[in-house]
């Protein structure tokens, strides 16, 4: 099979024009950006869990030569050296407190909660665990009202110049940076050869229950001598001897004179007198 191409034209491309240097990269790295912009949005966020996981790391635990008691009481003076206030400490366990506030925002403030446990390692040495807790806290105003009351309009509420001043929490987190436990651990580290001094010398009962000195038993009191009553003589420290109780009387006998008759009795009359013979 033949086909004439004669009365086929030719098609024709048209010569289009290539975009200046100076505008492709330009439009190279917008699409890059949107390229990447694009995928961020595609990335899916972690959760608490996903972020949270159980791993080898030692960032909130560390090893010391010494006592469990020993490495809380350097772990409080750490704190103490730190300006944090201590809220309780205990022979293992001490926690505190510091406060901050935005220098931009007066109504910004924040605090963190710092936490040591202590507990032996089995073999003369102790574990350290510490946690941080950052809270942030914003400061609400509330002004104060009060209500008038006129026959015409009824109850009507007028504010008053007081104002009630409040802070709300906003934000509760833990905080996982390491060099902030770091910091705290070579603290406790400088500080853990003069809490041992201070142990075993017994000049911190508190973090030492066993250091306090044994107290002294007081004799028991003796009894009192019994007060003197009005038969012994006064002075004498012989008790007084009860006196014999008295026999009870014995009843009289019977009166033998006749009982005088009533007003109502009635007399016998007298007898008549007999004649002799």
């Amino acid at each position: 099979m033949i086909i004439d191409c004669k009365g086929v034209r030719p098609m024709r491309f048209t010569h289009t024009r290539s975009l200046p240097t100076q505008y492709s990269l330009p439009a190279t790295r917008a699409g890059l950006l949107a390229s990447v912009v694009l995928l961020a949005a595609c990335t899916v966020t972690p959760t608490i869990d996903e972020r949270d996981s159980f791993t080898q790391g030692n960032t909130y635990s560390r090893s010391f030569s010494g006592s469990s008691q020993a490495a809380c009481e350097a772990g409080r003076r750490s704190l103490l050296g730190q300006g944090y206030i201590i809220d309780k400490a205990e022979p293992n366990r001490v926690s505190g407190h510091k406060n901050y506030q935005d220098q931009q925002n007066d109504n910004q403030h924040a605090q963190i909660i710092f936490n040591v446990d202590c507990t032996p390692r089995g073999n003369g040495d102790a574990i350290v665990y510490v946690s941080a807790l950052r809270e942030l806290y914003t400061m609400k105003k509330s002004s104060n009202s009060a209500s008038v009351g006129l026959s015409v309009l009824g109850a009507v509420s007028m504010p008053v110049g007081a104002s009630d001043d409040s802070l709300v929490k906003t934000s509760s987190e833990t905080i996982s940076r390491g060099a902030f436990y770091d910091g705290f651990f070579e603290q406790l580290k400088q500080n853990l050869s003069s809490a041992k001094a201070a142990i075993n010398s017994g000049t911190t009962p508190a973090q030492n229950p066993q250091a306090q000195k044994p107290q002294t038993a007081t004799p028991p009191e003796k009894p009192a001598a019994p007060a003197p009553t009005a038969g012994s003589p006064a002075g004498s420290g012989q008790p007084a001897q009860p006196r014999p109780t008295s026999q009870p009387a014995q009843p009289s006998p019977p009166s033998s004179l006749p009982a005088p008759a009533g007003d109502n009795a009635t007399q016998a009359p007298p007898a008549a007198p007999t004649t002799p013979p």
